[in-house]
């Protein structure tokens, strides 16, 4: 016997629409908990032995990443480097992709390869800050540190200062 529960979770951000949650307690399952999209809504399958609270949390958990892998399904960040690239005068990466595992970064350059890595984060954010974070990784590839001439090609974006404003004010949020 299967049963299934619906929940709408919590909304951080009230303009945006989340999708509805429903929870399964599946019976071969032991210990893993598997998110789908299934239609409208996210099918979360648990445990049978789990508690309701748990599986709701670990569900919300789980619908947070599929709507963050979505948003990013919905930018190219190769195209958006290029463009960026040229319209700054920077050196264009040999690839550039999202990450899911950078929790603390918002993007990384590998100077030795020229690949670059962006948060999956920054997608669910304005536009100007995810452009922002390309220009400070293309910088990387003329200058490693962060030293003034580095400052200087990052500054050919003119919105760079709102931007780290913007990452600034979300970590302190974070952290709080």
């Amino acid at each position: 016997m299967q049963l299934e529960i619906d929940f709408l979770a919590p909304r951080d951000d009230p303009g945006r629409a989340r999708l509805p949650i429903r929870l399964r307690a599946g019976t071969n399952r032991r210990r893993n908990v598997e998110a789908v999209l299934h239609g409208d809504h996210i099918l979360v399958t648990h445990p049978p032995r789990m508690s309701r609270a748990e599986a709701e949390r670990i569900g919300e958990e789980l619908r947070v990443r599929l709507e963050r892998r979505s948003a990013c399904d919905e930018i190219d960040l190769a195209a958006r480097a290029a463009i960026l690239a040229a319209r700054h005068r920077l050196p264009m990466a040999s690839s550039i992709a999202w990450s899911e595992r950078q929790q603390s970064q918002w993007g990384v350059c590998m100077t030795a390869t020229a690949e670059i890595r962006i948060s999956g984060r920054l997608a669910e954010l304005p536009r100007f800050v995810l452009d922002y974070v390309i220009v400070h990784e293309l910088a990387h590839l003329e200058h490693p540190d962060h030293g003034p001439a580095f400052h200087a090609l990052v500054g050919r974006y003119p919105r760079a200062e709102r931007a780290i404003g913007y990452l600034m004010a979300l970590d302190h949020h974070r952290r709080e």
